[in-house]
């Protein structure tokens, strides 16, 4: 008798944790590491930084860039954050660090040296070319389309022969004060630390339900 009510109540417990595992694994962000450098004469040693792409509400996606300490934004061989979108659809911004700003709402050709063009992009207004004064960051802004997930961002940039395949484009001045474009051929998924602690406190929940009830039918088995 006890050991089939252990078996039933681990089996109960066994199901709670690929519940909470599910939920971890579907709340994610995509996050992009800026690996490729092409500064002139490089801007240090990468990586330069994390984008961070996570969804934020039906038709919502919130980017976030953050840049190496010691790096700030620039204007100086790009002028902003670019990047493509999957269909090409019609977009606006939300949110956006002050100092930044949407170019266009629609798809267009705009050139960050070395990495070839990106669809659209959000230009750095307060930037002086590579002074270091620059902002620094985080850089957030939101993107709204219809349908927009965060897998629309995975699109490489179009480019001629030379230039480097890349998901993203971010002009900076580095940490040597070399001035450029870098950008990144690289993401992996990261769970969300919301996500992450709520499903923590719930596991913890779970294991102490668990041994209370085991005690308790124990007693009266």
């Amino acid at each position: 008798m006890r050991r089939l009510l252990t078996a039933r109540l681990g089996m109960v417990v066994l199901a709670g944790v690929f519940v909470l595992t599910g939920m971890a694994s579907a709340a994610h962000a995509d996050q992009y590491i800026l690996n490729i450098d092409h500064c002139t004469g490089t801007c240090g040693t990468p990586p330069f930084g994390t984008i961070d792409v996570v969804q934020n509400g039906a038709n919502d996606v919130k980017v976030t860039v953050t840049l190496k300490a010691g790096e700030v934004f620039a204007n100086s061989a790009g002028g902003g954050v670019g990047f493509n979108l999957s269909g090409n659809p019609t977009i606006s911004a939300s949110n956006v660090t002050t100092g930044f700003a949407l170019v266009s709402t629609t798809k267009g050709a705009i050139g960050f040296d070395g990495l070839g063009n990106f669809e659209y992009e959000i230009a750095c207004t307060a930037c002086s070319g590579g002074n270091p004064g620059n902002p620094a960051g985080p850089l957030n802004f939101d993107i709204i389309a219809t349908g927009l997930t965060p897998a629309a961002f995975k699109e490489f940039s179009t480019h001629p022969p030379g230039d480097t395949d890349s998901y993203f484009g971010v002009d900076i001045r580095g940490t040597n004060a070399n001035t450029g474009v870098v950008g990144t051929n690289t993401v992996t998924v990261v769970p969300e630390p919301g996500t992450l602690a709520l499903v923590g406190t719930a596991l913890i929940g779970v294991g102490a339900w668990a041994r209370r009830r085991v005690r308790g039918l124990l007693r009266t088995a």
